[in-house]
């Protein structure tokens, strides 16, 4: 083989190698993945992207791709995506909107789990399958999503995230049929006269005020209001610690009424989200208080 044959097939082998390795840092993350929960994306539709942590560059994202702690996801104008959790809990990101996962623990053996999400900027849906746990487990088993003004946090139902950055909106939709109606709590992450507030079902709150009926508008799935927001700036998710600690603090420093997560009647398991508001938890008022070889797709 002469010379310049040798140097171009060696170049197509080089560029095949290259495509392996791309393909292989996106479907495959850094191996404590293999050995910790993840969340897979099952649906992606338009220009959805994640960013691995640790990692600098953006990767196009596809169904199969499984997220780890740390990771990013983000969804441009007229683009979202599924994903599924171990536990049947599913989120839809919605346009112009970047996710953040912050914390993943799934226990199957104890019936427990620790999700928290930070929602920087945009919108998500998430339907939070219902976890029936003893009580004395309650505050062990988390799903919150937090956002640079607030965090939400759920036991089992659906929830309609908002954030532009400046102010947070989140509403619990209404499921028909239901025993017990479905909330969540809302916390302000404030480090003075920190906020909580239960939300019922058909209502929304903006950084955790009073509650009113929920708008037809904000529960579409479409997200027009931060378009053209930064989805590539710097996130300063707050920490797993931090979050655990607000949700599960009362006494000073807080104002409205704090919860507890009860247990309902269920069966020990994991309800899908089909059923999260026929179990929906009981809430209980607590005292106040260099140059890169994978480039981006053109």
């Amino acid at each position: 083989m002469r010379g310049p044959q040798m140097r171009a097939t060696l170049g197509l082998v080089t560029a095949i190698i290259l495509g392996v390795l791309c393909q292989a840092a996106l479907i495959q993350p850094a191996a404590a993945q293999q050995a910790g929960a993840s969340v897979e994306i099952k649906r992606v539709v338009g220009r959805v992207e994640i960013l691995r942590t640790g990692q600098t560059q953006w990767l196009p994202a596809v169904a199969g791709v499984r997220l780890v702690e740390g990771d990013d996801i983000r969804a441009f104008s007229g683009a979202s995506a599924d994903l599924a959790f171990p536990d049947t809990s599913t989120v839809l990101l919605i346009e112009n909107s970047r996710l953040h996962v912050s914390k993943l623990e799934f226990d199957q053996q104890k019936q427990s789990r620790v999700v928290l999400l930070h929602l920087a900027v945009g919108k998500l849906r998430a339907v939070i399958a219902q976890t029936a746990i003893t009580l004395a487990r309650a505050r062990q088993s988390n799903f919150a999503i937090s956002t640079p003004t607030a965090v939400a946090a759920a036991r089992g139902t659906v929830v309609l995230l908002f954030t532009d950055e400046r102010q947070t909106l989140m509403a619990v939709e209404l499921e028909p049929g239901v025993r017990i109606t479905p909330r969540i709590e809302c916390i302000t992450l404030a480090t003075t006269d920190r906020k909580r507030q239960v939300v019922l079902a058909g209502n929304f709150t903006t950084d955790c005020g009073p509650p009113v009926l929920t708008s037809s508008q904000f529960q579409t799935l479409t997200n027009p209001a931060t378009a053209g927001a930064n989805l590539g700036a710097p996130v300063g998710a707050p920490s797993a610690v931090n979050i655990l600690g607000i949700i599960n603090a009362t006494g000073p420093g807080t104002t409205g009424a704090g919860v507890s997560f009860g247990p309902t009647s269920a069966p020990i398991g994991v309800a899908g989200p089909s059923s999260a508001g026929v179990n929906s938890v009981i809430f209980a008022p607590a005292p106040a208080s260099s140059t890169d070889p994978c480039p981006p797709p053109s």
